[in-house]
């Protein structure tokens, strides 16, 4: 057993895609099922948890150089400064999840460190890979450093992550290494999925601005019952991108056949709130490009690739265009 003051417990949890995202029509209770493929991305945040300076929880963060919310940050788009670091942040409420569950006071002095490379409000679960990461480091900690005599099991941190997010389950998954899910319910009940033999090539590519989540399902649902969207119809598993996922080779032919499988029901809505994302998406005709899609609700908008070398290329290119870009693997 380490001593509190000699332990930092650091815990990696990568943001996310969803390959395929089919969206029912809202319940009673505001929430929509859906039927969705979460796939990790090479864009990770990370968490270190160690000893406080006072009693309670602190909470401090910088960016990762290079990183996405970086370029955001350079271009005067994101400032550090509108991310809370108390009590409305996710780190904070999943770290109180932990003590709570252990039955620790939460007078125990303790602070989490957020090291941030996904963007915020992109539809990449940022926020949720720090609640992910949360979790995992503050129970390691607590282990680590004598407070309990057991770890939580992954049931567990799911339990807790549910409590908090629909997309943070899955963002404990791939935490601990399951890097492909689908997922139904409002996306908690999760199916693990095996991934692809190789890898898929995306450029990732930030806007500068966020989307509010509630807004673009709202805009979905104004939509949808003024005839302008399909309606939801039944929610089904993608049985053809599973099929063509777990046959994936990595050959352009592969590709070819993929990419018009990759769906998702909210990019006309949230094309319709944010219609500066139409350049981006019409990346898709491009040479090397496959496919573009925006990332859950917006307004990332991810581009299938032949090559790490084409993503790589791809996205210098539109670095030096202006746009907010970086090359990532993903499943």
């Amino acid at each position: 057993m380490s001593t509190a003051s000699q332990t930092a417990i650091s815990v990696d949890a990568p943001g996310k895609v969803n390959l395929y995202l089919a969206v029912g029509d809202v319940r009673p209770d505001g929430y929509h099922p859906l039927t969705t493929l979460f796939a990790a991305v090479s864009l990770t945040e990370t968490i270190t948890v160690s000893e406080g300076a006072a009693p309670g929880l602190s909470l401090s963060m910088d960016i990762v150089p290079g990183s996405l919310v970086n370029q955001q940050m350079q271009a005067g788009q994101f400032d550090p400064a509108d991310v809370p670091m108390d009590e409305r942040n996710l780190v904070y409420r999943a770290a109180e999840l932990i003590l709570a569950e252990h039955g620790i006071d939460s007078a125990l002095a303790l602070h989490l460190h957020i090291a941030k490379a996904v963007p915020v409000a992109g539809g990449m679960a940022g926020g949720s890979a720090d609640a992910a990461a949360a979790l995992i480091a503050t129970d390691r900690y607590l282990y680590a450093t004598g407070r309990t005599g057991a770890l939580l099991t992954q049931t567990e941190y799911e339990r807790l992550a549910a409590q908090l997010g629909a997309d943070i389950p899955f963002s404990v998954r791939a935490a601990l290494g399951q890097t492909l899910a689908l997922g139904q319910g409002t996306g908690t009940e999760l199916q693990n999925v095996a991934a692809p033999r190789e890898p898929l090539h995306l450029v990732i590519v930030a806007a500068q601005f966020g989307l509010s989540t509630p807004s673009v399902f709202k805009q979905l649902d104004a939509g949808r019952a003024a005839g302008e969207y399909p309606a939801s119809g039944e929610l089904l598993e993608p049985a053809e991108l599973l099929e063509a996922l777990n046959s994936y080779d990595g050959s352009e032919a592969a590709l070819a056949s993929l990419a018009p499988l990759l769906r998702n029901d909210l990019q006309a809505p949230a094309l319709s709130c944010a219609p500066q994302l139409e350049p981006t998406l019409n990346l898709r005709e491009s040479e090397g490009v496959y496919a573009s899609l925006v990332s859950g609700s917006g307004p990332t908008v991810l581009l299938l690739t032949s090559s790490q070398a084409h993503a790589e290329s791809l996205a210098a290119s539109l670095r030096a265009a202006g746009h907010h870009a970086v090359s990532a693997l993903s499943a």
